[in-house]
């Protein structure tokens, strides 16, 4: 039996009872309201760490430029207010791992917390997990602890690693076993050493999902079991394996008791976008802890849940060599769970599909027992991306739910069972990779080989006879025809330098994203041809044949339409970043065909970006990207003038602060200015930017995005808020709508407040049929908003009006969950941007009246519109900042914002 028992040295006040192991300009006139003064804050700290700085190390701006900067040119100004939110984390320092084990610094503890809701669930509450590490610690060479980042709220959250003694010697031959094994796989299968000695990494995580409470408990159980047992019980997990427990990855979550972090994103989601520190944890360990096994606790499905899931299957896995592994384990976790036959726990009636108190001796397995809606298409689980480190991977999900209201004595029974289960699922799982770890660090090496080498994947037949597999083969009698899904992989990936790439920082940003998802991307120092198309000095490579390939293509390919291959889906059925973020990409050649003959080198970080000219004139920007609006947002935060022309081009004046503040945001932003000698704002129409207060509907997202464009006071609004009072528009210069904003018959003076704001001229922007419903409701333009069939998401192709808001710097895709297209528009509306006539790309979109692509087709994306009263509207019908993942579409809502708010201090023409 394992407790959490009063070990000497902790701070463990409760004791869990014993348990068995367990997200333009003006053309005409512009109204002016300029917001109340806001008190400003320097952030010098976090400007300097900021993964968007271009600069080279240890050299700022002017350095870089040399050719364009002179010497005795401004000295550099600090910019006012706080930095833009990056786009980009690069991988943490926190993650690296330490030269020997136990590695046992003393963890911070926090004050105790009455208010955590893990104590109503009757699980350990936070405040009480360090003090029990820092106790084993105390007592026992076998555990090591780190802290390797913070939750929202600023939390630590800690690694822990279990394995025998290491002396530096021993653990920097397990780190060259391991770059091996992912650099070197064909020489790694032939070293005996290290076949024999490598200890299999296995790797448990806990609590991404806050409310999911007991996977935290079972692994702190299972901690102290493998520190403070005898030896010789744990000897040979100990000296095989390092075992690591990321003990609770959503600690806010856990005392707040909710699913999503403290800032309102579910971390489940968002692997590949990296919006939120508790994703970018696992991210960024998952490189370096690079295991061979890995299970992600959650719940709450009424019985124990093993993956692995029904078909669609990711398309981009070596899937003959993850399944086999993958659901042999969950059969013996089956096997074992029910074996336990533990009181309270429920099990799986395959017959009627019901849970039901009677052992049957089952449990769910999605890929048995779920052929449609649980499958792992998309990378943004943990478990579906940590696959691409070579790892047989299983989401857990606990069967017990939570019961209302929390202090329900349900709560506490049904967490015991929990922990109980999890414990069950935790020592199989170990015992699976003890059994079978020649095998599955031969399946690691083999999936690394295959990337490195660049060979095809190996696409099951349909008709697989389990006879003729290898084992484990229990797999092949469920097999069929709808889990055959498969990538064909390019040559390489190219993003274009100079002329060929519509926005060199957002192709840096997907530089950077790709680097710090484990991708290896190189350089080229001369100009080359590849595919028929010659690319300048400075592109960059996506070479196919490397370890990552699966994760390289996971995040690069347009993907497929799946609409047609499964009636539902789990979540979201596409993401390329190479269509949605921003930067052109060019696919090149096939997997097979020779390496691209070019002068390339292997980088760590995209290369700067940014230039300002010699003082003295006029300095223009192209707002080609995200990273312009965040420049354009600090140098209006700091009091610069910044006027903008019809085309999107922004101008600052010839005076020496714009010109030290331009060097100092393409230090910090990486974007390049262009000498210019002012006449444009003699002949051309132009219009001074405001420091805009944002005020915005809808969550997390919202406000994340906001924050990343360089908008640094947004301010939360809701029907409800405004008729309280709690939220005001005083002093706000423009409203984003992200989520619905209705006012009912009860909330009349939050109406009020609205119409007030609109009868002054205030500016709207928006997405979906939130924003048609708020601009039909106000009378501001007046459409039919029509969303596609309910779930359907995925990729579309749209085309901008050319001469439109929208028409400069053009992007051709974007992203719909769903797609909405508005009709019988008012008189005053003007369509930015249409579906194209074959809109649909990539994700799932199930046909049905009235909502299918055909009905899309052609539909308008984008309208915008002035009414007589100085209003000024844009409605978007793409998905503008889904989980803050479309990086592209970004620049475009902050050209809406500027376009339909207030205007500021226009730049004098010369």
């Amino acid at each position: 039996m394992r407790s959490h028992a009063r070990l000497a040295g902790t701070a463990f006040q409760r004791t869990i009872p014993p348990r068995n192991p367990a997200w333009f300009v003006r053309a005409g006139e512009i109204r002016r309201r300029r917001a109340a003064s806001r008190s400003r804050s320097e952030s010098a700290t976090l400007r300097s760490t900021m993964s968007m700085q271009r600069t080279l190390a240890g050299a700022g701006v002017t350095a870089v430029l040399a050719a364009t900067l002179v010497a005795g040119s401004t000295p550099a100004v600090a910019l006012e207010g706080d930095p833009a939110v990056p786009i980009v984390t690069p991988v943490s320092p926190l993650v690296a791992p330490p030269s020997s084990y136990p590695h046992q610094p003393e963890l911070a503890t926090v004050a105790d917390d009455p208010t955590d809701a893990s104590i109503n669930r009757g699980v350990i509450p936070y405040d009480e997990i360090a003090p029990l590490l820092n106790g084993l610690t105390a007592v026992s060479d076998r555990i090591s602890v780190q802290v390797v980042g913070q939750s929202a709220l600023g939390r630590d959250i800690h690694l822990v690693t279990l394995t025998a003694p290491e002396n530096a010697g021993e653990t920097k031959r397990q780190a060259t076993f391991r770059d091996m094994i992912k650099h070197n796989p064909e020489a790694a299968a032939k070293n005996a050493s290290l076949m024999a000695n490598y200890k299999v990494p296995i790797w448990f995580n806990a609590n991404i999902h806050g409310n999911e409470w007991e996977g935290t408990d079972a692994v702190l159980e299972y901690i102290e079991h493998l520190a403070t047992a005898p030896y010789d019980e744990v000897k040979d997990v100990l000296e095989r394996n390092r075992l690591y427990f990321t003990v609770t990855n959503n600690p806010d979550g856990r005392a707040l008791g909710q699913r999503a972090t403290a800032d309102g994103f579910d971390a489940n989601r968002d692997m590949i976008t990296g919006a939120t520190s508790e994703a970018r944890i696992i991210r960024d360990l998952s490189g370096v802890i690079q295991p061979t096994f890995y299970i992600d606790l959650h719940g709450y499905t009424s019985v124990l849940q093993v993956e692995p899931c029904g078909p669609p299957h990711g398309e981009n896995y070596e899937y003959d060599l993850f399944l086999p592994h993958a659901y042999a384990a969950a059969l013996e976790i089956e096997e074992a769970v029910t074996a336990a036959d533990i009181p309270g726990n429920t099990y799986l009636d395959r017959t009627t599909n019901r849970v039901t108190t009677e052992n049957t001796g089952n449990i769910r397995i999605p890929y048995r027992d779920i052929r449609s809606g649980w499958d792992d298409w998309p990378p943004i689980f943990t478990p579906q991306y940590v696959a691409y480190q070579g790892a047989i991977t299983n989401t857990v999900e606990l069967p017990l739910g939570r019961v209302n209201p929390p202090t329900d004595p349900r709560n506490p029974a049904n967490s015991a069972v929990n922990v109980e289960v999890a414990g069950v699922v935790i020592d199989t799982s170990v015992d699976y990779v003890i059994e079978n770890a020649d095998a599955l660090l031969s399946n690691q090496i083999e999936i690394f080989r295959r990337g490195v080498a660049g060979e095809p994947l190996v696409e099951i037949p349909a008709d697989v006879d389990p006879a003729e597999v290898a084992e484990p083969s229990q797999w092949a009698e469920i097999w069929d025809e709808t889990d055959v899904y498969t990538a064909e992989f390019p040559r390489a990936y190219v993003i274009p330098a100079g002329d060929g790439q519509r926005s060199a920082t957002d192709a840096a940003n997907l530089v950077d994203q790709l680097i710090a998802n484990g991708v290896e991307v190189q350089r080229a120092s001369a100009a080359f041809t590849a595919g028929g198309t010659t690319y300048e000095a400075g592109s960059y490579v996506v070479d196919m044949h490397q370890p990552l390939r699966g994760m390289a293509n996971v995040l690069l390919a347009d993907g497929s339409d799946i609409s047609d291959r499964v009636p539902d889906m789990y979540d979201i059925s596409a993401w390329s970043l190479a269509l949605l973020w921003g930067a052109d990409v060019d696919a090149v050649g096939s997997t097979g065909d020779p390496a691209v003959r070019a002068k390339l080198k292997d980088v760590a970080e995209a290369a700067p970006t940014g230039s300002v000219p010699a003082q003295g004139g006029y300095l223009e920007l192209a707002t080609s990207g995200v990273a312009e609006y965040q420049a354009v947002n600090a140098l209006l935060e700091s009091g610069v003038p910044v006027s903008a022309f019809a085309d999107g081009t922004v101008i600052l004046g010839p005076d020496a602060a714009s010109h030290a503040a331009a060097v100092e945001v393409a230090d910090l932003y990486g974007v390049s200015f262009t000498a210019s000698d002012g006449s444009r704002l003699a002949s051309e129409e132009s219009s001074g930017l405001d420091d805009l207060t944002v005020a915005y509907s809808g969550g997390g997202e919202e406000l994340q995005t906001l924050r990343k464009l360089g908008f640094d006071d947004p301010v939360a609004i809701s029907s409800a808020a405004l008729t309280n009072g709690t939220a005001t528009l005083d002093g706000v210069d423009v409203v984003w709508i992200g989520g619905t904003l209705n006012f009912s018959s009860a909330q009349a003076a939050g109406r009020a407040v609205m119409a007030e704001y609109l009868a002054a001229g205030g500016g709207v922007v928006g997405e979906g049929t939130a924003i048609a419903s708020f601009a039909n409701s106000f009378g501001l333009v007046s459409s039919t908003a029509t969303s596609g069939t309910g779930g359907s998401n995925g990729i579309v192709s749209v085309d901008p009006v050319e001469d439109g808001l929208l028409g400069t710097f053009p992007q051709d895709t974007a992203f719909v969950y769903p797609a909405v297209w508005y009709t019988n528009l008012g008189a005053n509306a003007v369509v930015e941007q249409t579906y194209a006539a074959d809109p649909f790309i990539s994700g799932h979109w199930r046909d049905s009246a009235g909502r299918s692509t055909a009905d899309a087709a052609g539909q308008a994306s984008a309208v915008s519109a002035e009414t007589e009263a100085g209003n000024r509207v844009l409605m978007f019908g793409t998905s503008m900042n889904f989980r803050t993942h479309p990086v592209g579409q970004f620049g475009q809502i902050a050209r809406g914002l500027f376009w339909a708010g207030t205007e500021g201090a226009e730049v004098p023409a010369p």
